[in-house]
């Protein structure tokens, strides 16, 4: 699954059809759901009878047991109606300036006429946009400063806190040194913030904030990274987005919907079963953790479905019920909008300033990068100034 996760889901999908078992390492045994209507139907079910907050504890375990991500029912969504006024609305509509102060600083910096890796790139830039919106942070000083405490948050083998047996280690145990990594975060980032946004520090905390800003800002990176990747063998659609105005940019929301469909930068939705239920006529035990991945849903049928093509975006938008790279039902991304606000701001002042070009000729595959799907060579492009004289 690691490095071939969607191979290896299509492959299984193929021959023992839309319900199938994996097993990984930390969270163990898991129900694949491979189609669109089952997917639609536990998505939608009664909110009682899927809890996403038990099952992304079992798949992150990295992450406090008391944030937006974590938690179920109504301490969820008091916690999401807390958070929502941060990643939508005003927030969102004084972002623009920031973005394109930001996407500029970054771009001064990059290589041209060379091969460069695009990921970190547009990873720092993410971190950037999201810090500014979280936090207030506009300099790329303290933007540095803050990517520094996310990294030391993130201990290499974080993932293990899954593993129960390993807390018999204590002090030395993989969440032993998660919840001092949290401690650390939220003390760096206090004096990081001073006086700035001091409410949101006091009424959600550091730990709830480190996975926030990991959740507003890692899958935008990865939805970025994959949008280059593509637009670098799409001059005919970059150059289109390259020369439309605001407000006038079909091509940029077929490009963005299509890669988010083939190019998909989560693996997980995930849902644990509360009760018995009757899945597609399987009986599923209370407790089964259930993986609805976007790319298997997004392939479903095969043909001109594996391939790049936004042209299919031109005429509509996605059909909700098989387009879910933010998820669905009342459990959708909290940080949708966000992600989507930089996707169609970023990408338009990136395809003005430069043509793309791939490194190479076959198109990079996915790897798994924790539960993000990323570019295995890190979205390798050469960068030409656009219009550039020679």
């Amino acid at each position: 699954m690691q490095f071939r996760p969607i191979e290896t889901l299509l492959r299984r999908c193929a021959a023992d059809g839309p319900l199938f078992e994996v097993s990984t390492l930390v969270p163990g045994r898991m129900l694949v759901i491979g189609s669109a209507e089952i997917a639609h139907e536990i998505l939608h079910a009664p909110p009682a009878t899927y809890l996403a907050g038990v099952a992304n504890r079992r798949i992150l375990p990295l992450l406090p047991d008391d944030t937006v991500l974590t938690l179920d029912g109504e301490k969820h969504m008091a916690r999401r109606r807390l958070l929502a006024p941060m990643l939508h609305g005003s927030a969102l509509e004084g972002l623009a300036p920031a973005i394109a102060q930001v996407t500029a600083e970054e771009a001064d910096l990059w290589p041209t006429h060379t091969s460069i890796t695009m990921l970190p790139r547009l990873r720092f830039l993410a971190l950037r946009l999201a810090a500014n919106v979280l936090f207030g942070i506009e300099t790329r000083h303290d933007a540095e400063v803050l990517e520094g405490l996310v990294s030391r948050a993130l201990p290499a083998y974080g993932m293990l806190a899954g593993s129960h047996s390993l807390r018999r280690l204590r002090s030395l145990s993989p969440q032993s040194l998660t919840g001092r990594r949290w401690v650390e975060f939220a003390d760096g980032l206090r004096d990081l913030l001073g006086e700035r946004h001091p409410q949101v520090t006091e009424l959600v905390g550091g730990d709830q904030l480190f996975a926030l800003l990991l959740a507003a800002h890692e899958t935008t990176a990865a939805a970025l990274a994959w949008s280059v990747h593509e637009l670098a063998r799409e001059p005919e659609a970059a150059a289109a987005i390259a020369q439309s105005r605001e407000g006038q940019r079909p091509w940029l929301d077929a490009v963005i919907e299509e890669t988010l469909r083939l190019r998909a930068p989560l693996i997980d939705i995930v849902r644990t079963a509360a009760e018995r239920v009757t899945v597609a006529g399987r009986s599923v035990e209370p407790g089964t953790l259930m993986l609805i991945p976007p790319p298997l849903i997004h392939r479903e049928g095969g043909g001109d479905l594996l391939g790049f093509c936004p042209g299919r975006f031109l005429a509509g938008q996605p059909d909700p019920r098989t387009w879910l790279p933010f998820g669905g039902g009342d459990r959708r991304c909290l940080g949708a909008s966000l992600a989507l606000f930089e996707l169609r701001h970023v990408l338009p002042l990136l395809l003005e300033r430069f043509t793309l070009q791939p490194a190479t000729a076959r198109s990079e595959r996915a790897l798994l990068y924790g539960t993000a799907l990323v570019p295995e060579r890190g979205a390798r492009v050469r960068l030409t100034p656009r219009n550039a004289v020679f």
